[in-house]
């Protein structure tokens, strides 16, 4: 199981990096675009806080992010996410229970397992809003799909 969620964090984030990559170098794209993906990258953020405060820091789903940090963001979400997989006390813990509140203050309990999922989820999700957005403002966006990913990987 360690090795499936090591390379779908892995297609994760190079997913991520594709879309930074043309949100710091196209000119007049859509504020949108930009909104959608620092709420990916917040949402990161919040999930793994959830499962284990790594920085402290509060951050709210929305807050928009300067397309300057997006890259360094990313990196340091798949980093955190790579250390909890490793980590014995949280790692392939996957039914353990986290105890947390969402942005509106109502508790939830989720296990790792599906807290891991739904970030996984979540992102492809916004990653596809970007897209289409981008699309639309006629900027051809990345291949973001899975198989895009395993197909680039050396055998």
């Amino acid at each position: 199981m360690e090795a499936f969620l090591k390379d779908w964090f892995a297609y994760n984030h190079r997913a991520n990096e594709s879309i930074v990559e043309v949100l710091t170098t196209v000119d007049s794209l859509p504020a949108r675009a930009y909104e959608i993906f620092s709420h990916l990258l917040n949402a990161h953020r919040i999930w793994l806080n959830r499962i284990y405060p790594v920085d402290g820091l509060q951050v709210h789903p929305w807050e928009k992010l300067d397309k300057e940090v997006f890259s360094k963001l990313n990196d340091q979400n798949y980093t955190n996410t790579l250390l909890f997989l490793q980590s014995t006390k949280f790692g392939l813990q996957l039914g353990k229970q986290v105890y947390y509140q969402n942005s509106r203050g109502v508790d939830f309990t989720n296990s790792i397992q599906e807290i891991y999922f739904h970030i996984l989820n979540h992102s492809a999700y916004h990653r596809g809003q970007v897209a289409l957005l981008l699309r639309q403002a006629a900027a051809e966006p990345p291949l973001t799909d899975y198989i895009f990913f395993k197909r680039e990987m050396p055998v």
